[in-house]
């Protein structure tokens, strides 16, 4: 059975703080889990395999912000979030008139300490048919 996606707008828009990166902008939606969305560009990163370091690094510091500074749940039973974070490059148009978009999922791989740098590090799932592609 499928489970409902829904995003409230309490959740959009928010702004948390992030240690050696500052304020960044991001949406929390759920689907199926908690997901921090974030535009790739606004920290800086493009999503190519080069960066791979980068995007874990700057997906986990982010996610755990959020869910630090802005805790959600589920309304119907209890299961708190933000479970992963979603960086997302706006769609480019391609000369067959399809269109093309790129993201990259960050899921955590330990647990981030604040004061540990080493630990500011996730893993990149690029599952083609589940998390973060529906």
């Amino acid at each position: 059975r499928n489970t409902p996606a829904f995003c409230r707008p309490s959740d959009m828009d928010i702004l948390v703080k992030v240690p050696e990166l500052g304020s960044v902008r991001l949406d929390i939606a759920y689907g199926g889990m908690h997901y921090a969305i974030v535009d790739a560009a606004s920290v800086g990163l493009s999503l190519k395999p080069q960066f791979g370091r980068q995007i874990v690094r700057l997906g986990e510091m982010i996610k755990v912000a959020a869910r630090e500074q802005h805790p959600v749940n589920h309304p119907e039973f209890d299961y708190p979030g933000c479970d992963n974070l979603v960086f997302r490059e706006p769609a480019e148009r391609l000369p067959s008139g399809g269109l093309r978009a790129r993201n990259a999922v960050v899921m955590s791989n330990g647990v981030l300490d604040w004061a540990r740098p080493e630990t500011w590090t996730g893993m990149i799932d690029r599952s083609p048919c589940g998390t973060g592609t529906c």
